[in-house]
């Protein structure tokens, strides 16, 4: 089922790295505290180029920077690795997801010449935006993301739901197209596992409390009574994206939500995954080729056909014809 020939978008990780600390995120925990078991890693432009060559390139319709981790604008040769990817390719689709809070205009002007779609993530505004984006200045966010809108590039507001900032979603909405951002989103998350998220300092202190709008409220309440070991159809969303995913370290995963690499301690439906032997190869090892020949994607897919990975059912498992994605 899967083949080189066939990827047309890569998912890429470039670093584990952030400077923000983001209570949810599993890079840390509870946003104050370092998670231990995450490998700090990142995807240099001398690795990119040997892992990814001009003909590849050419092949290939889309790539975008995000990852579990890290924040691609944290990473040393972020541009350049653009820049490499453009001039390789000039018909690609460029994309990236990021916080916003770093490096200076003249960085974003220069990105914004890659013709790069670039998501902000800015959950309010100035008195609520870093109570969960822990360790980002709003005001740097909107100098960045206002030098790459005035420089041609094109910018979407993506905005996080809590109860703290719900209040503020139509002024957020207003700002957006009024600094020029082309699209603007409100998300509520799914991953409150209780009532009230408990944010802690570097110390291991209690610094604030998170409550999650009604929406996500909903999420957590739908996901305690959802059993993702029914076996059931998969609707896999990057085997219709002809994806494959890169995290930080090289290692070559269908998707985001199989890497097992970076995430742990990993709940129950990543523990699956190794259990049933499926273990991805690296770039550091194998190059891309090899690692298709190895098949190890079709062990995935080879599950949906009795008892589907859980993480697969719980990403793109469909019940009753009603998808549920989180």
């Amino acid at each position: 089922m899967y083949n080189l020939e066939y990827i047309k978008t890569v998912h890429l990780e470039v670093t584990s790295r952030c400077q923000a600390s983001c209570p949810m995120c599993s890079r840390n925990i509870q946003g104050g505290v370092d998670n231990p078991w995450i490998v700090l890693d990142e995807i240099t432009l001398e690795k990119f180029k040997k892992w990814f060559s001009v003909e590849i390139l050419k092949d290939l319709d889309r790539i975008y920077m995000c990852g579990n981790t890290g924040d691609p604008i944290i990473a040393k040769d972020t541009l350049e690795i653009f820049q490499y990817i453009r001039q390789s390719n000039n018909n690609i689709k460029l994309g990236m997801n990021t916080n916003g809070s770093a490096r200076n205009e003249d960085w974003w002007i220069d990105l914004a010449k890659l013709d790069i779609d670039v998501r902000f993530g800015i959950d309010g505004l100035l008195d609520t935006h870093s109570l969960y984006r822990v360790g980002t200045d709003w005001k740097k966010i909107i100098e960045n993301a206002s030098a790459f809108i005035n420089a041609g590039g094109n910018a979407i507001w993506d905005m996080l739901v809590f109860d703290h900032n719900k209040h503020q979603i139509e002024e957020c909405k207003l700002l957006s197209e009024k600094l020029g951002f082309k699209n603007f989103n409100a998300k509520h998350t799914s991953r409150f596992r209780e009532n009230v998220l408990t944010v802690l300092t570097k110390e291991g202190k209690t610094s604030h409390n998170i409550y999650p709008s009604d929406k996500s409220d909903y999420l957590k309440k739908t996901l305690d009574n959802y059993d993702i070991s029914l076996n059931r159809e998969i609707n896999c969303k990057v085997l219709k994206d002809k994806s494959i995913y890169v995290n930080s370290q090289g290692y070559v995963i269908p998707c985001c939500w199989l890497d097992t690499h970076s995430m742990y301690p990993m709940h129950k439906s990543k523990i699956d995954i190794t259990d049933r032997d499926i273990n991805f190869l690296s770039l550091k090892t194998h190059n891309l080729l090899d690692i298709f020949k190895n098949k190890i994607f079709d062990k995935v897919s080879d599950t949906w056909q009795s008892k589907p990975l859980l993480e697969c059912s719980k990403q793109c498992g469909k019940i009753d014809k009603f998808n549920l994605q989180f």
